[in-house]
């Protein structure tokens, strides 16, 4: 649901079925402290329950 190679894109986890789960590690380093970044499902309609944000401090 996203264009592979996107480079706003720091991590993403494989498709995942209704109880499922699935994690994700990255370098910190590639953020700014202080500044949001958001996550959320890319599956059509999930976005608006299932979003968040990660904040570096």
């Amino acid at each position: 649901y996203l264009k592979e190679g996107d480079a706003r894109i720091i991590a993403h986890t494989k498709i995942i079925g209704a109880g499922e789960k699935d994690s994700v590690t990255f370098d910190v380093a590639k953020l700014t402290a202080g500044e949001s970044y958001e996550f959320f499902c890319s599956f059509p309609g999930h976005n608006s329950m299932m979003k968040g944000a990660v904040v570096l401090k």
